[in-house]
Parts: structure tokens; C-alpha cells; sequence
């Protein structure tokens, strides 16, 4: 019984790496750089060379991105669905918090990098 349960065991955790490596954008993940982090914002820097991604992750808080080196960018949620876009060098854009996890990979020619400024919610 005991060889049983370690084979579900197992199994289950190889599917969850599956199911992961299956929704990652690329497998050269780059962690955003934290530059603030306080009670009202929290910066982040994302730099990616081409071929490199982000890990899988959320936007609960709502968001101003703005591009510093624009790239073609493709976008992959966890469900697998994609697109694609070219980031401009100097655009800004608001984006709602939805808490959709997703990663994105730099799929041009040159670097990427961006800044995500989260506006924390604060007790009225």
C-alpha cells in the first residue's frame, strides 16, 4: 500500500511539472527586479534578452507599465493561449488588475525592459 500511495505521489508531481514547463513562455525565466516595495507601490524592472522569459505570475494590484527598450513580446496565459505584440520604446499603458497568471518571453531581436509601478490599495 505504501508503494502505492508514493507512486500516486510521484506521479502527481511530475504531472505538475508537466503542466507547468507546458505554460512557461521560456525556459530561460528572469525574475523581475523589485526596486520599491511599501505600503502604497511596488516598483518592479522586468530586463529580458531575446529568447528569455518571465516566470509565471499575477497582477492583483492595478498597474502602469511603461516600456524603457521595446521588443516583440509573445504573451502565454496558463490555459496555453497566446499573442503576440511589439512593446514600443517609450509607451505607457494602465492595466486593471485581474489576477490572471501569466509569463511572457522576448521574442525579438533586442533587449527588453520595463517598469511596473502596482498602486496598492490603502485603508480609506
Amino acid at each position: 500500500m505504501k508503494k502505492f500511495w508514493a507512486g500516486v505521489f510521484v506521479g502527481v508531481l511530475l504531472s505538475a511539472a508537466l503542466v507547468a514547463a507546458q505554460h512557461r513562455a521560456s525556459d530561460k525565466t528572469v525574475p523581475p527586479q523589485v526596486l520599491v516595495d511599501n505600503a502604497k507601490v511596488r516598483m518592479v524592472r522586468w530586463v529580458l534578452k531575446p529568447g528569455e522569459g518571465t516566470p509565471i505570475h499575477d497582477h492583483t494590484l492595478d498597474h502602469i507599465s511603461v516600456v524603457i527598450h521595446g521588443s516583440r513580446i509573445r504573451y502565454v496565459a496558463v490555459d496555453g493561449a497566446t499573442t503576440e505584440n511589439e512593446q514600443k520604446t517609450g509607451n505607457a499603458v494602465y492595466v486593471p488588475g485581474t489576477g490572471l497568471e501569466h509569463s511572457f518571453v522576448n521574442i525579438g531581436n533586442t533587449l527588453f525592459e520595463s517598469i511596473s509601478i502596482e498602486m496598492k490599495k490603502t485603508p480609506s
